[in-house]
């Protein structure tokens, strides 16, 4: 009878300690989880300045290689970047012949 009693005594001890482990884990979640969001608010909120260049054209260069000379680490989406040089430039296409100019438009957190 005794060692019943104790067996019972044990497995409530560790189902005990499953459940705080358990609440640890799940406020350790939460805790991040509103972490991250206000982090990312932040970074959301910060003020972003929208800026305008002249680019000449070089023998070689393309809309996709003056883009990678454009983006920053904000802009992840290449093609959506070329399509924003083809729309200020009035492009029905990707043609472009060294010696003429771009606006280019990008962003910047900077301000000049």
């Amino acid at each position: 009878m005794g060692s019943s009693k104790n067996l019972s005594y044990a497995e409530r001890i560790v189902r005990n300690r499953k459940r705080g482990l358990a609440i640890i884990i799940i406020a350790s979640m939460a805790l991040g989880f509103i972490m991250f969001s206000s982090f990312s608010k932040a970074e959301a909120s910060r003020p972003s300045f929208t800026y305008y260049d002249s680019y000449e054209i070089k023998a070689g260069d393309t809309l996709w290689t003056i883009a990678d000379q454009y983006m920053d680490g904000e802009n992840f989406d290449k093609e959506r970047f070329v399509d924003t040089i083809k729309r200020n430039n009035h492009m029905l296409d990707s043609e472009i012949h060294a010696g003429d100019y771009l606006i280019i438009e990008y962003k910047s957190c900077e301000r000049l």
